[in-house]
């Protein structure tokens, strides 16, 4: 699935699964500034920033310079690029490495080199290669957590990323750069899918293994980060393809617990007429409301309200219920039949043999009780049906306090309701600002209740609407249908081209724009 400008990764969600190819940008596609537009915007900013701050520019080496050569810096740095080291120690403290870093370990592996009693100067338009970059890479870390696998994974690409952005200054305003795509790839890969703390462990190898090879095999060959795309592109639509299975089948049981649960609440209704204005044991009534009314919630699943069997069920209830009057007694042809009919349809609702055989026949044939040859008395038989599991039983979100449902909040329970099914939210899961995407799989216009999973198709858990929607009130939740048509990438570049602008002059702003 192609998009204008950056590669887009909606072939990481699931239900949208496509190939990447190589094409070439698409005419209609926003045209990005020019690189010496960019450095002119970067001028007028350390102009800028030199002027509030009262200072000037930094005074340069006071003897003899050595500028390198584009062929030393590539040398240099290719020497920098195998080196797995994610993070520095400034003055005693481990921080993670930045393109500032990399630029000094440069400058100090060019003096190894440079003619004797020279300092390595960069030339300017290396310097303001190495400051883009950097902040392009400052701004994308910002959507990954900190010494998470993403976050280790995109500092490893600095160097390779910084020997394409100093030999090919297409990489600033070419969306389609193979080199952007690919630093897109693992951006968006690693913030989506390896952004929970059970990622899948064959994608964090995938990933590791691709980030090595860029390491261990880029010497200036673009056509490596095409290989390296379509073969992520291949393992994600795998995976994908698997998420769209597994979610699902999370879909598929929660409509089934929906369904059941709406049988039963019409079969506690027919048991309720029934009942009703009855004076019945405890053991009778306790047996028809729960027990009983999981069998003809089973029937309505099964044969419908209009079947036979539930006919035949609701007879049943009848005749248990004058049964359970003082003086009354089943006839003696009936009383078997009835008996076998209750015992066989407990058993259908979870009920082992022994414990229906014995509720059956302190229902039907109470009479008998002191002759039935069992360890169970009445009561640990009330105790067991109390217990039981019931039927398809599930705990459902609690509902919101009444004065949390302001105007705002019902507006957003409004807004849920017409949300198609896959839409994706973002959620913020701690003081830090940590953010997670999270995608509605299916809600319930019944219970209420909203399911959500992750890329994986795996189930994170259920809320009501109305909780999701005093998240979304509260700027704890947000919907990222239309954030999600733009590219990691081509989000962080727009920050960063929006704090340059702000420095430079109509002119350049409108470039920008």
């Amino acid at each position: 699935m192609r998009a204008e400008g950056v590669l887009l990764l909606p072939w990481l969600l699931p239900g949208e699964p496509a190939a990447w190819t190589p094409s070439a940008p698409s005419a209609s596609a926003v045209p990005l500034p020019e690189f010496d537009q960019i450095r002119d915007l970067l001028t007028s900013r350390r102009s800028m920033l030199s002027k509030l701050s009262g200072g000037s520019a930094p005074a340069g080496p006071s003897g003899p310079v050595h500028q390198p050569a584009p062929q030393e810096v590539q040398h240099a740095l290719s020497l920098l690029q195998p080196s797995t080291a994610t993070s520095v120690n400034m003055g005693g403290r481990i921080v993670p490495r930045t393109v500032a870093h990399l630029k000094q370990d440069l400058l100090t592996q060019l003096r190894r080199s440079a003619p004797a009693g020279e300092t390595p100067v960069l030339p300017d338009e290396d310097n303001d290669t190495f400051d883009l970059v950097g902040m392009l890479f400052d701004e994308l870390v910002k959507d990954v957590r900190p010494s998470s696998q993403a976050s280790t994974l995109l500092t490893k690409l600095q160097v390779p990323l910084l020997r394409v952005a100093l030999s090919d200054k297409r990489f600033f305003n070419d969306s389609h750069h193979p080199a952007r795509q690919m630093l897109n790839a693992v951006a968006e890969t690693g913030a989506y899918w390896l952004g929970d703390d059970d990622a899948d462990g064959a994608l964090v190898s995938k990933m590791q293994g691709l980030v090595d090879r860029t390491l261990r095999d880029f010497d200036g060959d673009m056509s490596l980060f095409e290989s390296l795309l379509k073969d992520l592109s291949s393992h994600l639509q795998t995976i994908a393809r698997k998420a769209e299975v597994a979610e699902r089948r999370h879909v598929e049981a929660a409509r089934g617990k929906e369904r059941l649960a709406q049988a039963r609440d019409r079969a506690a209704d027919a048991v309720k007429e029934i009942t009703e204005g009855s004076e019945l044991p405890v053991f009778t009534r306790t047996l028809l409301n729960q027990a009983w009314t999981d069998v003809m919630a089973l029937t309505s699943l099964r044969h419908g309200e209009d079947s036979p069997a539930w006919t035949q069920h609701l007879e049943t209830a009848k005749k248990l219920v004058n049964l359970a009057k003082p003086g009354a007694a089943a006839a003696e042809a009936e009383a078997p039949a009835l008996q076998k009919e209750v015992a066989e349809s407990l058993r259908q609702v979870g009920y082992h043999e022994a414990e229906s055989d014995a509720i059956a026949k302190r229902l039907i044939a109470p009479a008998t009780e002191a002759a039935v040859d069992d360890a169970a008395s009445r009561t640990e038989l009330l105790m067991r049906m109390k217990s039981a599991n019931r039927l398809g039983t599930t705990e459902k979100p609690a509902k919101p306090k009444p004065e949390q449902l302001t105007p705002e909040v019902l507006a957003r329970v409004a807004q849920i309701k017409t949300l198609a099914f896959g839409t994706w939210f973002e959620f913020v899961t701690n003081a830090q600002g940590d953010r997670v995407r999270r995608r509605l799989s299916w809600y319930s216009p019944v219970s209420g209740t909203a399911m959500f999973v992750n890329h994986r198709g795996q189930k994170i858990g259920d809320q009501s609407i109305e909780h999701l929607a005093i998240q979304m009130a509260n700027g704890q939740a947000r919907l990222v249908e239309e954030e999600a048509k733009v590219s990691l990438l081509d989000r962080a570049w727009g920050a960063v081209m929006k704090t340059l602008s702000g420095f430079g002059g109509s002119r350049l702003k409108e470039a920008v724009a």
